[in-house]
């Protein structure tokens, strides 16, 4: 459910594990992160990492990028679900 300019459980694990840097990868990222967890919503450190593959991160923000990851499933879960 969209709730206006307030952030989703995705993108607000992103800022909070300030899981970008220069940005180029960020909207894939996201978007990975969402499509992963919408099909598994608690994914193992391995199938964070698989789900995310296809994105490459020029910086090397991978870990910051799977924290995040992990705790989008975690206040996904606190929300009720997806």
């Amino acid at each position: 459910m969209l709730e206006g300019e307030k952030l989703g459980p995705v993108q607000q694990a992103f800022v909070d594990e300030d899981a970008f840097q220069c940005g180029f990868c960020t909207p894939g990222q996201i978007m990975a992160v969402e499509g992963l967890l919408r099909a598994n919503p608690n994914p193992t450190l391995d199938q964070i990492r698989t789900g995310v593959s296809g994105n490459l991160c020029r910086c090397g923000a991978y870990k910051p990028i799977f924290s995040a990851a992990a705790k989008a499933s975690e206040l996904r879960r606190q929300k009720g679900g997806a």
